[in-house]
């Protein structure tokens, strides 16, 4: 993970990417480090909601409701991966031996009920004209999965922790939420962030993400470009970018972590649309990312 804490001077300062440490007591550890009637944002790069179609199928209106009830009686099987998907155990498949083929999207799409596996993204996962779409958040399977970590972070970190919790966008805008002393949780997306940070880096770019070089190639102008009067580098996060950090993990979590400063600092939207009521109540968004794109 990387951070930003405000300074009295008034400015974020930013710090190096560090260990997240033990995930159960992440979101409570953060939380008594923050001052009296502080504020903590966090980011998480996993999706936080429910696709729309897959929500109405199984009865769930609204993100408060959802994260209460999976894995409890009922949707006991919920968090585990299997390869009979059904609605109340919906991610798939199992690990498969390196180099054995098959059609997994289509067959979790139809053990779901849905002709195609597009109609299990959400809105803010559907491609834009900078990414191509996001994984499908049940899928467990190749390079692009997400759904591991979605289990990880939705039964480990967010559940036990859901009273202690603000979650953006369901429980209101984000400026409202930040003025509010506690924890405030959302959304973030890497792939989505270089597009808003100018990175340059991945497919068809000639740059890969897991070279040490091609990230400091990627992201050496962010100390211009993004520091500010409201951002500031400490000493030790200037050496991280300089350097390319030391795996790719930390980088995902700078960007991520300046993409939202960029919101927090006002020199980005957080780009939630304001006519969707199904983004509002149950799917979420990527903090940041244009509506209209």
């Amino acid at each position: 993970m990387a951070r930003a804490e405000l300074s009295s001077m008034g400015c974020y300062l930013v710090i190096p990417p560090e260990p997240v440490g033990e995930i159960s007591t992440l979101i409570d550890r953060i939380g008594r480090s923050i001052p009296e009637n502080g504020t903590a944002l966090f980011g998480f790069d996993f999706p936080i909601g429910l696709p729309r179609k897959y929500a109405e199928k199984v009865g769930l209106t609204n993100w408060r409701q959802a994260i209460g009830i999976f894995g409890t009686p009922g949707w006991e099987r919920f968090y585990g991966i299997s390869d009979r998907a059904s609605l109340h155990q919906p991610f798939f498949p199992l690990p498969r031996k390196k180099g054995e083929k098959g059609d997994y999207r289509a067959q979790l799409a139809h053990a779901l009920c849905f002709e195609n596996l597009d109609e299990l993204l959400r809105r803010c996962d559907k491609k834009t004209d900078t990414r191509p779409n996001a994984e499908c958040l049940f899928f467990t399977l190749g390079p692009k999965q997400v759904g591991a970590s979605v289990i990880v972070g939705w039964r480990d970190v967010l559940a036990p922790a859901v009273e202690a919790i603000r979650f953006w966008p369901f429980d209101g805008d984000l400026d409202t939420l930040v003025q509010q002393p506690g924890i405030v949780v959302a959304e973030i997306y890497p792939r989505e962030a270089y597009t808003h940070l100018g990175i340059a880096i991945g497919a068809g770019i000639g740059r890969s993400k897991t070279k040490r070089e091609d990230r400091r190639k990627a992201c050496e102008h962010l100390l211009e470009t993004v520091t500010s009067d409201y951002i500031k580098f400490s000493e030790a996060a200037k050496s991280s970018i300089f350097w390319g950090f030391e795996r790719d993990d930390d980088f995902d979590a700078m960007v991520g972590l300046l993409s939202m400063l960029l919101v927090v600092t006002g020199q980005r939207d957080c780009g939630l649309p304001s006519d969707d009521l199904a983004v509002h109540s149950i799917e979420g968004w990527i903090l940041g990312q244009s509506a209209g794109r």
